[in-house]
């Protein structure tokens, strides 16, 4: 059902919403050059959408959004929600978001990373990293476990940090060891005792939650000033062509749906945007609409619901606050995986990578 969910999306929206934040799967189906194409898995997702809607009315609603800045990511648990204690938002419920992105495949996220540092740093062995928007660490336990010795995790939910812990203890005591879990901003942050790094990581769409573009500038102040000479930067955002193909302005980026098993059972539907979805293009901001529901059978027995602000980045404009704070580019990766530009079939998102070539300060 994934797959076919990924189908459904692949055939509506071509290189959609869903990378806006880190949805991809690790495989698709290469992309087609003629028009889109109706699916029939279409009323799939509409089916979902009205059971969705249908059981939202015995579910009280979320209160406002997460502040900008705040990380999603990723764990499991299958006790619902009680009705009388909605969460605060998606990024207040880390099990439900951790099921939702299970499909990522870590393990080859962090061998990628371990390639860019040997292609790219300034020495071909990977020491120390520090993730911002960590989110629950899946990345970062990974990188333990693949014997990286120094990881810090920034997060500004402590909903996701305290179930970070619970990932990182799980992954054993070499990760307990090596990962260490702090609350703070992305756009303005001093781990000054705990740097310089090797590589800092922005990984999942999470720099797309920074609307303001002061607020980018200063998290690529604060990246370079945390950064070893010759240190990495490694953004994972939308795809460019996303925010020139028309879709966003006309209301057509569409919907994404899939699914994944959740506990004993059950299954957790993820709903990524809307056809009703605002976006301004002066400010490139794009308000989508995010619902993980919780079946078990076809009942609804656990929801959350929001509306997420996400800034659509052009490569330009990263290459601008690049060269503001002492980077230069190295390369724009399609996908996590080396060997795949922009231009690839496979380039379903833009992971960019930037070398520390001068001190922030020159630049402040």
């Amino acid at each position: 059902m994934l797959q076919q969910g990924f189908r459904m999306c692949r055939a509506l929206a071509g290189r959609r919403s869903c990378k806006a934040a880190g949805l991809w799967p690790t495989s698709v189906p290469p992309r087609s050059a003629g028009p889109r194409r109706p699916s029939p898995q279409r009323c799939w997702s509409r089916a979902i959408s009205v059971a969705t809607q249908a059981a939202a009315a015995s579910i009280p609603p979320a209160p406002e959004a997460a502040a900008p800045g705040e990380a999603a990511s990723s764990s499991s648990s299958s006790s619902p929600t009680s009705a009388a204690a909605p969460p605060a938002n998606i990024y207040g419920r880390p099990e439900l978001y951790d099921v939702a992105f299970s499909y990522r495949d870590f393990k080859a996220e962090v061998r990628f990373l371990q390639d860019v540092q040997k292609a790219h740093g300034a020495s071909p062995q990977l020491g120390s990293v520090l993730e911002l928007g960590c989110g629950t660490a899946r990345h970062l336990a990974t990188l333990a476990k693949a014997g990286v010795p120094k990881l810090v995790g920034l997060d500004a939910s402590p909903d996701m940090l305290a179930y970070a812990r619970s990932n990182v203890a799980k992954a054993g005591g070499k990760a307990q060891q090596s990962v260490e879990l702090l609350e703070g901003d992305m756009a303005e942050f001093d781990l000054a005792s705990r740097a310089p790094f090797d590589m800092i990581v922005c990984l999942l769409g999470t720099f797309s939650h920074l609307l303001d573009t002061r607020q980018a500038i200063s998290c690529f102040r604060a990246v370079s000033r945390h950064l070893a000479p010759g240190g990495l930067f490694v953004l994972e955002l939308a795809h460019p062509g996303d925010l020139f193909d028309g879709t966003l302005i006309t209301g057509e980026s569409g919907k994404e749906v899939w699914e994944r098993p959740f506990g004993d059972g059950d299954k957790v539907f993820v709903e990524w945007g809307d056809s009703l979805d605002n976006f301004d293009p002066v400010t490139q901001i794009v308000y989508r609409t995010v619902t993980i529901s919780v079946f078990r059978g076809e009942e609804v027995v656990d929801a959350v619901d929001e509306v997420i602000a996400q800034r659509q980045y052009t490569v330009r404009e990263l290459e601008l606050l690049a060269g503001m704070t002492g980077f230069e580019t190295r390369a724009l990766y399609g996908e996590m995986r080396m060997g795949v530009d922009l231009e690839h079939e496979d380039a379903y998102r833009m992971v960019a990578v930037y070398k520390k070539v001068q001190a922030a300060s020159l630049f402040d």
